[in-house]
């Protein structure tokens, strides 16, 4: 038993040796980050930012790489089934990810088992927003309107998006009959809202942001509890209704396998190119507030947003 025990002793010593020894030398090739939006959302705009300070401080180019589609799968598949070894890497929407664990039956990976949590890096609320010409100046007002037009059409970036449910949300919480209407990417709904096809989005900040500022579109609140402190004169719609909040939480996941030592590395090298001057200015324009999370807490919290959107889900009654 004690030569057992010795055994298992020094084997233990020398797989922790080999890692640790594996993150020193870590990375030893450029690091690719799979973005599953188009370029131009907010997702992909932090990810290009903390990009630039990684490839600073790993001494390695971390190269974005955007792979859209089906609702963020086609990326999180790929990076799945890439090889564990922090090369490759998830920048994603959380919200979104934990989404797709109910929303699609026949997922080709497990979104909690086949990925290791890396790091949680900001969270960005997002804006129901109206064209003018439908006449609300407020939550309370929209509701109204709708209640009297039945079919008041909601725009998203995209079915099983966060944007999407939390669209669905609202109309629940509200007790309206809405029609979703699914765009691809998160500046698309807000064009077509300009353009008047459409009379409101659940939108991204930097998406519409701009256009609120000129008056061309009228920010009805943040799906949110609070108000943005980056967005102070915009009401949260739990002020009027509670329930309805969403947000992007851009954060990084790695394929399941990735070396504790690795995973551990990366979460203190995205915390700091968080504090990085130029990626504050950035989280500051799109109203997104820096998160720090171990990979034990991430886990933590993707296990309760799984369930929490599950039963979001089942209560709107969302299918593909």
């Amino acid at each position: 038993m004690n030569r057992l025990f010795a055994s298992m002793t020094v084997l233990i010593l020398g797989v922790a040796a080999a890692g640790a020894a594996f993150a020193q030398a870590y990375p030893t090739k450029p690091v690719r980050l799979l973005v599953p939006f188009p370029p131009g959302g907010p997702t992909d705009t932090f990810s290009r930012a903390t990009a630039a300070e990684l490839t600073k401080s790993l001494g390695q180019q971390v190269i974005v790489e955007n792979r859209p589609g089906a609702g963020t799968t086609i990326g999180a598949d790929l990076v799945a089934k890439a090889a564990p070894d922090g090369h490759t890497l998830f920048f994603t929407d959380l919200s979104t990810h934990t989404i797709t664990a109910s929303l699609y039956t026949k997922l080709p990976y497990h979104p909690l088992r086949d990925f290791a949590p890396v790091a949680a890096v900001n969270s960005s609320p997002l804006i129901l927003v109206a064209h003018p010409s439908v006449g609300a100046k407020s939550v309370r007002e929209v509701i109204a309107i709708a209640k009297r037009h039945p079919g008041i059409t909601i725009a998203n970036s995209g079915i099983g998006t966060v944007t999407h449910m939390t669209a669905e949300k609202f109309a629940m919480r509200a007790g309206i009959q809405a029609t979703a209407v699914n765009y691809k990417g998160g500046a698309t709904p807000v064009i077509a809202l300009l353009g008047g096809e459409v009379a409101l989005v659940m939108a991204t900040v930097p998406a519409s942001i701009q256009h609120v500022q000129k008056g061309k579109l009228v920010a009805l609140g943040v799906a949110a509890e609070r108000r943005s402190p980056y967005l102070p004169d915009i009401p949260a719609i739990a002020e009027s209704l509670k329930g309805v909040e969403g947000a992007v939480i851009a954060g990084v996941l790695a394929p399941a396998g990735t070396p504790r030592a690795v995973v551990e590395r990366l979460n203190a090298e995205f915390a700091r190119a968080s504090s990085a001057p130029k990626v504050k200015e950035i989280y500051a324009v799109n109203a997104a507030e820096a998160l720090n999370l171990t990979p034990a807490e991430l886990q933590a919290a993707l296990e309760r947003d799984v369930k929490t959107w599950a039963e979001v889900v089942h209560a709107t009654g969302v299918k593909l």
